[in-house]
């Protein structure tokens, strides 16, 4: 295994981290931006309001995002081990 063929591998990992992150980034995003809009308007400003909605509003799009996620990571991993020989 050469240097060049490292530098893919890592590459091609971190940018899968970020795509199997982002959807439940962007969820999280839009959970906040919504909860401080509305405790702007009704002048609450307590933390553990605010923390509450995106916990459950994460865990639910990890629950409908899960099998992508899974799956993705499954064929990264397939496709990592099979070209094991190759690079011996």
């Amino acid at each position: 295994m050469d240097l060049s063929q490292a530098v893919d591998w890592s590459r091609e990992a971190l940018r899968l981290a970020l795509v199997l992150g982002a959807p439940l980034l962007a969820m999280a995003l839009l959970a906040g931006i919504l909860v401080g809009a509305i405790q702007t308007m009704t002048q609450l400003h307590e933390p553990t309001v605010a923390l509450v909605p995106r916990l459950a509003v994460v865990g639910l799009a990890t629950l409908f995002v899960l099998p992508w996620i899974l799956s993705r990571v499954a064929s990264f991993a397939a496709e990592l081990i099979e070209s094991i020989p190759g690079m011996l």
